[in-house]
């Protein structure tokens, strides 16, 4: 194969950049599809409740891959309805297969009055909670969502994928070691042939 330029391309070359684009494919389509399974969810959950002085939004986005819900959760004070600042908000989860209960700290970026939490759970029933902790003390509790957390299943599709791409390297690595002891032998018979 040449170029315009007249110049041979290297079989190597062209193996090395076929191996390239079918591993970048394959890896931006396995990737495309996850990013679509978290973000594009059915279980996307919107609460709006008033309890005490605080009027209390949460959106919570289930990850099914990750068998994890990330919560945010978005606070204002129901009268001047100002977003509300140096709050703890912790989410509170209860198993409804037992009595086991959890607390996590909602975490607060740089964004007044805007929470959130990524909880990781089990298989099973969830009940969540909100609760606001305000700096002079006291607290406050707002419903959130019940869960079911499926139970994983074993995708083998990665499996597969993995396996096609390491056949393709190996078998690419022997051809190009192949091909290389080819060229080196059939120039060895040039200089000798040449030489007599």
């Amino acid at each position: 194969m040449t170029l315009i330029t007249g110049r041979r391309l290297s079989p190597n070359l062209i193996l090395c950049a076929l191996t390239l684009c079918a591993v970048l494919g394959l890896w931006s389509g396995l990737a495309g599809a996850a990013w679509g399974q978290d973000i594009l969810g059915q279980d996307s959950r919107r609460n709006e409740s008033v309890t005490g002085p605080y009027t209390v939004v949460v959106d919570a986005q289930s990850l099914p891959s990750l068998q994890s819900v990330q919560f945010f959760i978005t606070i204002t004070e129901t009268a001047p309805g100002t977003r509300a600042e140096d709050l703890t908000v912790s989410v509170l989860t209860t198993w409804s297969g037992s009595d086991d209960t959890g607390e996590n700290i909602a975490l607060s970026p740089n964004v007044p009055g805007l929470y959130t939490a990524t909880l990781r759970f089990d298989p099973g029933r969830w009940e969540t909670t909100i609760l606001i902790e305000p700096p002079s003390g006291g607290s406050y509790g707002a419903d959130a969502f019940v869960f079911d957390v499926p139970k994983p299943t074993s995708d083998s599709t990665a499996g597969f994928v993995f396996i096609g791409v390491a056949v393709v390297l190996i078998v690419g690595a022997g051809y190009l070691t192949w091909r290389i002891r080819q060229n080196q032998k059939a120039r060895v018979g040039a200089r000798g042939d040449a030489s007599q």
